[in-house]
């Protein structure tokens, strides 16, 4: 089956990618 975790740990460690890229985009969250 699909492993919850491992998605979640992708979203966070893209999400810090996108914040580090994107620093304004944070103000939009």
């Amino acid at each position: 089956g699909a492993q919850p975790t491992g998605t979640v740990q992708d979203i966070l460690k893209k999400a810090e990618v996108f914040k580090e890229l994107c620093p304004n985009q944070t103000k939009l969250n």
